[in-house]
């Protein structure tokens, strides 16, 4: 009787039978961005992007979940433009030293192993202690139990109270990470 259950659910499981949400977790992702000053395109990198989320694969609808950006790891090349970049006029890192993305809605769809998935995610974008809500295109594709992710969005720093001197009001954000269960 045991391996019939157990045999009952591979077979649902398998066959697109319904699945159940499942925690799965991201470390070591990356966020790349442009952003021009005083005319000069700057680009930088952010490492060690974090996720936490609650993901069924058969129904992206329901997932819920946060992306964490260390704003304070922000590299771009230059040590004193990166001082400037983290001190309080800019992204005050010292206050605030993450910027977060709380999901609140995915366009709904599955995610099939081996093909991405276009979506769109809708939640709240806060970026030193001011929150806004934003939506952005999402590319995830579902490999081995793993999902890739990844996204690039702009946004307006000023919205933000980020204020470097002579900066544009648009930033170009990449972020990539990979989503492992458990």
């Amino acid at each position: 009787m045991q391996r019939a259950l157990i045999w009952a659910a591979v077979v649902t499981s398998t066959l697109g039978g319904p699945a159940l949400a499942a925690s799965y977790r991201a470390a070591d992702g990356t966020a790349n961005f442009t952003h021009t000053v005083r005319f000069i395109p700057v680009r930088g990198s952010i490492a060690g992007v974090t996720a936490s989320v609650e993901l069924d694969p058969a129904n992206l609808a329901a997932t819920t979940g946060s992306v964490t950006v260390p704003v304070v790891n922000l590299k771009t090349g230059i040590g004193l433009r990166d001082t400037h970049a983290k001190g309080a006029e800019a992204l005050n890192t010292a206050k605030f030293p993450n910027a977060t993305f709380r999901l609140e809605k995915l366009t709904g769809g599955k995610l099939v192993e081996g093909q991405t998935l276009s979506t769109t995610a809708t939640g709240t974008l806060t970026v030193k202690g001011t929150a806004k809500s934003i939506s952005v295109p999402v590319k995830a594709t579902l490999q081995g139990g793993k999902v890739n992710v990844s996204t690039q969005f702009k946004f307006n720093p000023f919205d933000f109270d980020v204020r470097y001197p002579g900066s544009s009001d648009s930033v170009t954000v990449d972020v990539a990470f990979v989503l492992n269960a458990g």
